[in-house]
Order: structure tokens, then sequence, then C-alpha cells
């Protein structure tokens, strides 16, 4: 039986706009958000941006306090037992945030004090990380002189050094070159058979259906979707495909052969070069009996190509209806008046893009 390894329990949390001390605005980012990632598994977690995916992970790994509701790593609630829980997460986020004038190892042994880790055993599981990740012979430059791929490798070194049950992973292939990108998916499924559990957010969906095993859709900080690979590839399968076919001597007659057949439908017939290109729908099962008639009366078949469901377009299917949702309520809260300059507190920033539009009003 599958145990539970981390569970997040109707999560909610806000952000506070605030201007001179008070609180003009309130943005919410996580609404009642519950899901769960069981032992083992490689937990693809996905949504568009704004979804509330970096504030989820920031939740989980301490850098933020929900506001209310619970996150659980192996039953225990994270907030009694902080310094515990933490112990049991590596992060790695999208943006890599090291200190240039270090060495690979020296790194090591600087963040590795942190979880009151010996040198003698950071010099021994460091050597072999990095030499697992490839950048063990660049072992005398400063991470400074590293790459951006290596700092990635590096970073995640860094996370795996405490041997940590829960690998947390923002967007790991960002700024990865295909080789680094092949590496790192070789790397991450041999942890995980040795029992890491994984959890993965990225937009390159092709990477989460090659690798996860589980996946969780989230739009406007609730969950829409929590399945297992297996489940959605069976989904798949039921699932009306697009046949693409490049033919010749493909004439009216056959044309209205494959039309009368019940389960296919025509999309498209036109012309490319010499060729003519037919576009069907229709179940899988079908394509052997098309193909088979349209060679037995003398259709020449030069290509033929099934387009089926990808993650991706489930995942666009998914969000479309809430994206349509978003863009009206963005359209209306355009209209603003000369009362609602947003101040962002972090840049000191303020954006008077409406005070022309005001002022031209009065006048």
């Amino acid at each position: 039986m599958a145990t539970t390894l981390l569970e997040l329990k109707e999560v909610q949390k806000d952000y506070r706009i605030r201007r001179f001390g008070r609180v003009i605005r309130t943005s919410n980012a996580l609404n009642k958000l519950s899901f769960n990632v069981e032992k083992g598994q490689i937990f693809g977690f996905l949504g568009p941006n704004g979804a509330g995916k970096t504030t989820t992970i920031k939740c989980i790994t301490g850098i933020l306090k929900c506001d209310s509701g619970t996150i659980s790593i192996d039953g225990k609630n994270i907030e009694n037992n902080d310094f515990e829980n933490k112990n049991k997460i590596g992060f790695l986020p999208e943006q890599v945030g090291l200190y240039g004038n270090l060495t690979s190892m020296q790194t090591l042994k600087f963040y590795g004090g942190f979880y009151n880790i010996t040198e003698s055993t950071i010099e021994e599981r460091g050597g072999k990380l990095l030499d697992l990740l490839g950048i063990s012979k660049n072992s005398k430059k400063t991470v400074g002189e590293f790459s951006l791929g290596m700092k990635k490798r590096l970073a995640l070194a860094v996370a795996l050094l405490h041997k940590p049950e829960i690998l947390i992973l923002d967007e790991p292939t960002s700024g990865l070159d295909p080789r680094g990108v092949k590496a790192l998916r070789t790397l991450l499924l041999d942890l995980n058979k040795k029992g890491l559990t994984i959890i993965l957010s990225s937009h390159v969906l092709s990477e989460v259906q090659e690798m996860c095993t589980h996946v969780a859709i989230i739009e406007k900080g609730k969950l829409i979707r929590q399945e297992s690979i297996e489940k959605i590839r069976e989904e798949v399968e039921k699932t009306d495909i697009k046949l693409s076919l490049r033919l010749k001597d493909f004439t009216e007659k056959d044309l209205k052969v494959l039309s009368k057949r019940k389960g296919i439908n025509v999309i498209k017939l036109g012309k490319i070069g010499k060729h003519e290109k037919l576009i069907l729908k229709l179940k899988e099962d079908l394509i052997p009996w098309v193909t088979a008639k349209l060679v037995s009366n003398g259709v020449k078949i030069f290509s033929i190509e099934s387009n089926d469901y990808s993650l991706e377009e489930i995942f666009l299917k998914e969000t479309k209806d809430n994206e349509d949702l978003k863009e009206t309520k963005d359209d209306e809260e355009n209209v603003t008046s000369v009362t609602n300059i947003i101040y962002n507190i972090k840049d000191s920033v303020i954006n008077r893009s409406n005070m022309g539009k005001e002022s031209k009003k009065k006048e």
C-alpha cells in the first residue's frame, strides 16, 4: 500500500499589497489547495503562469507561511517540526544563487554546515555527487567561472547533499543544453529508483510526460486535476486522434468511401506539391482499415503520421475555461482610477500609467 509522504489540506495564501503601511488590496495566491504526494513518486506540478506553483513550493519549503490549512510531511505538520521537516527536503530553485568566489567543494562545505554534516562526510558524499553530476573536473574553478548549466548542477548537488526524502525542482531544465537535460533526466530517474520522491514543476510538458508517474494541475490557486500518467494515457487511447497522410492518385471516390465509414471524419484535404494531404479524425484502431482500403484502391501512401493527444493538450484543455475567465477579470481590473496607484515595494517604483488619463478627464 502506498504511503503518503507530503500532504496539503486546504492551504490558503494571500499576498497583501500595502501603501504607507495600510493594506490596499489582497491578492489570492492559493485557494484551499489540497493534494498529496506518495513515497516513490515523480510528481509533476503543473499550471499556467500565476497559477500559484512557486507560492506552493515556498510554503512547502518553509520560505513562506500559509495563512490557513496544513502542510504535512510523514504525517507531521511542518509548522510544528520546522527544522526536522526542512532536513527532509532538498530544493533546487529556478534562479540559482551561489557565491561566485567559492569552488564547488567549498560551496558544498558552506551549505553542508547548515545541516550539521561533518567536513569529512561532505568531502566523501560531495565528491561522489560532483562526479555523478560531471563537475568534479572543474574543482579548481570558482563558481563565478561556471556556466549556467554547471551552476544548476552544483545547486542540485547542494540540494542532495543531506540525503533528503523529497527533492523539489522548480524549472530544473531552464538554461540547460540538450545534453545537460538528458543527463539530468537520467540522474533523476536513477535517484527515484533508489527511493527518492521527486516533485517537478516545469513548463516543459514533454519532459513531465516522459519522466513523471503522477501529475497535478492547478489554476488560480485551486487544484483542477490530480492523476497518474498511466490513467492519462488510458484516457488518450479512448480519444480520437488526428491522422495526417500524404497521398498520390487519391480520387473523389476514395474520399466518399472514407466519409461513409462510421467513426471517420475528414478534417482537411489539400495539395502539397504533387501530392494530396489528407487529415482524418478517427479512433486509433481504424488506422489499419484506412491504409488497407486506400492501398487496395490504388492510392499511393508516401507518409502517414498520427498526432496523439499529449499531456500538453490535456493541460491546455483543463485550463482553457479558467484562462478565459481570468482574461475577462483582468480586463475589468484594468479600468482603474488615480486612487488605485500600485506601489511595488520591492523596487520602490510607482506605476502611474493611469494618472495621465485621469488628468485629461479633469480638463
